[in-house]
Parts: C-alpha cells; sequence; structure tokens
C-alpha cells in the first residue's frame, strides 16, 4: 500500500483530493496538512510514501516545502497538484525531482493516471 500525505490550504480541496487517491488500488491517505510547517511535521511523523503538494500556501510556499524534504534525509516522493502555472515555478519543482506536476482544475483520470504511472515506476524500482 502507497501512503499518502495531501498538502492543501484548501479544506474542501484537501478533502476532494484525499477522496480521489483514495478511489485508487493501492493507495491510502495517511494524513492531510493546511500548512507547509505542518506538512514537514506530518511527513517527520507519518512517514508518507508520496506527497501531494500544492505551492499556494500561508506559510511556506510549496516549493520552500519540496526544498527542505530534499534538504533532509527523508527520501519522500512528491506529486505537485497546483494552480500554479507559471514556467519558472514548473521548472522549478521539476528540478526539485517531482514525480508529476498537475494543474488545477484537472480531471479525475489525470490523478487517477499519475498516480497509477507512480505505483508502476515504483515497482518496477523495487525488483531492480
Amino acid at each position: 500500500m502507497i501512503r499518502v500525505l495531501v498538502v492543501d490550504d484548501d479544506f474542501m480541496v484537501a478533502r476532494v483530493h484525499r477522496g480521489m487517491v483514495e478511489r485508487v488500488p493501492g493507495f491510502t491517505v495517511v494524513g492531510v496538512a493546511h500548512t507547509g510547517t505542518a506538512a514537514l511535521t506530518m511527513v517527520d511523523e507519518l512517514a508518507p510514501d508520496l506527497v501531494l503538494l500544492d505551492v499556494y500556501m500561508p506559510d511556506l510556499s510549496g516549493i520552500d516545502v519540496l526544498r527542505r524534504l530534499r534538504s533532509s534525509d527523508n527520501p519522500v516522493d512528491v506529486l505537485i497538484i497546483t494552480a500554479a502555472r507559471d514556467a519558472e515555478t514548473i521548472r522549478t519543482a521539476l528540478r526539485g525531482g517531482v514525480a508529476h506536476y498537475i494543474i488545477k482544475p484537472f480531471e479525475w483520470s489525470t490523478l487517477r493516471e499519475r498516480l497509477l504511472h507512480y505505483q508502476q515506476q515504483r515497482n518496477e524500482l523495487q525488483h531492480i
């Protein structure tokens, strides 16, 4: 089971994303955070495999959270889900090693496809 932390400052959006993730076989949501600071704490406490991360948050941007995760010893994977569509943010996220970058709004099938792709890559890497 792939353990997922959902991070979005909008409570309703976070709830929707949680529901979407839980509809994909092999995935479970272990927590929901609404700030960057809470996300960093929950990554340490819950040890998720994957973080669904928004860019726009009240305290730390998702890009700042990504940088802190990459500078720590925590090997968590990150999938960005955000309304941020400027080239610099997308480039920075990709350079930071995100698994995927999804721009809101999006179809449910888009998230499902990205999660299944992530699951397939993860399974392949475990057999190397």
